[in-house]
C-alpha cells in the first residue's frame, strides 16, 4: 500500500487504548482531570467486546486513559483476555504506581502478561512531586518501583519492560540528579513532552527545546491514521486529547470498532487535517502534540508534499 493510499483508506489501526473508568488517585498539574466530565465505570461486556473486536487486528492496546490502571481491580483480566485473543499483541500501562498491591505484582510478573509499564514519576524531590503529582505519596511510590523491578528480577522474569516518564520542564530536568538510585530500578528513562490539552491547561513547560529539542513543523495528525481511542462510556473520540467528548466519532456499543473506523464522521475528520483546515476545529487549533509526539517519516512526507 502506498503512502497516498493509506492516506484515502486506512486500513484499522495498529494501537488501540482504551479506558475502563475515570478513576484517578492523583490531581497531576499538568492533567485536566478536574475539568472532566466523570464516566460510568465500563461493563465487562463492553471491555470484552472491545477486546474481541480490536485484539485480533492490533499490534498493541493499552487499556488506559484517563484514569490510572492500577486502581482497576479487573486490570489482571483485562491484560489476559487480550493475550488469550492475540498472544502477539502489546500490552501496554501507564501508571504513577502509587496503589501496587501485592497480587496485582504477581498476577502481572507471574503470567508475563503485560508487555511495558510506563511509569509517570514526577518527583526527583519531594517539593517538586508534591507541586507535580499531589496528593501522592513520594516514598510509597519510590517503595512500589522498587517492589516491582525486584519481585520481576526475583522471578527471572523479562516482562514488562520498564520505563520512567520525566517530565520535559526545567525546574524537574535541572534537579534529575534527585532521582537517585530510583532509575537503577527501571529499564529506561524517557523525556516526555508537557501538553497544555489544547490548551485547557496551563502553558508550565518553559523552554521544552532545552531537552525535546526543535519543535516539528504543523501536519494533519498522525493519531487520525494509526489509533483508536474508547472511553469508558464507549464513545470513539480522535485522540487521547479528547477527554471530555468534544468530537464523538462514534459509538462501540452501538457499532463496531471496524464500522467507527470507516465511518463518514472519522473520514471527515481526517479531511479537515489533509486540506490542512485543523484551524477549523478549536481543539486542534490549540493542540501542540504535533511539536514532539509524530513519527520523522510522517512530518517528513508532509513538508515535502
Amino acid at each position: 500500500m502506498s503512502f497516498e493510499e493509506f492516506i484515502d483508506n486506512p486500513p484499522f489501526p495498529r494501537f488501540v487504548q482504551f479506558e475502563t473508568s475515570t478513576i484517578c488517585n492523583a490531581r497531576c498539574l499538568m492533567c485536566p482531570h478536574d475539568k472532566m466530565k466523570k464516566r460510568p465505570q465500563a461493563p465487562w461486556s463492553l471491555i470484552s467486546k472491545i477486546i474481541r473486536e480490536v485484539a485480533p487486528k492490533v499490534d498493541a492496546v493499552c487499556p488506559f486513559l484517563m484514569q490510572d490502571p492500577t486502581l482497576e481491580p479487573r486490570l489482571v483480566p483485562i491484560l489476559a483476555n487480550i493475550k488469550q485473543r492475540n498472544p502477539a499483541c502489546q500490552t501496554i500501562v501507564y501508571s504513577n504506581m502509587n496503589h501496587l498491591p501485592d497480587a496485582t505484582i504477581k498476577g502481572i510478573v507471574d503470567t508475563q502478561i503485560l508487555d511495558e509499564l510506563h511509569i509517570s514519576f514526577y518527583g526527583p524531590t519531594e517539593e517538586l512531586y508534591r507541586k507535580w503529582q499531589p496528593p501522592l505519596n513520594r516514598e510509597r511510590t519510590i517503595i512500589n518501583i522498587k517492589k516491582f523491578y525486584l519481585y520481576r528480577q526475583l522471578t527471572k522474569r523479562l516482562k514488562p519492560k520498564i520505563t520512567l516518564h520525566v517530565l520535559s520542564v526545567p525546574e524537574i530536568m535541572d534537579a534529575i540528579a534527585g532521582y537517585g538510585d530510583v532509575t537503577s530500578y527501571v529499564d529506561s528513562v524517557a523525556n516526555v513532552q508537557y501538553d497544555t490539552f489544547h490548551g485547557d491547561i496551563p502553558d508550565l513547560a518553559g523552554d521544552q527545546t532545552r531537552y525535546m529539542g526543535t519543535p516539528a513543523p504543523r501536519v494533519p495528525c498522525q493519531r487520525l491514521w494509526t489509533g483508536m481511542n474508547i472511553h469508558s462510556n464507549g464513545n470513539v473520540v480522535p485522540c487521547c486529547i479528547d477527554y471530555n467528548d468534544e468530537h464523538v466519532l462514534g459509538n462501540v456499543t452501538e457499532q463496531s470498532a471496524e464500522e467507527v473506523w470507516n465511518s463518514l464522521e472519522f473520514a471527515k475528520f481526517r479531511q479537515l487535517h489533509t486540506e490542512g483546515r485543523w484551524n477549523e476545529i478549536p481543539m486542534c487549533r490549540r493542540c501542540r502534540v504535533h511539536e514532539y509526539q509524530f513519527n520523522k517519516g510522517w512530518v517528513d512526507w508532509w513538508t515535502k508534499k
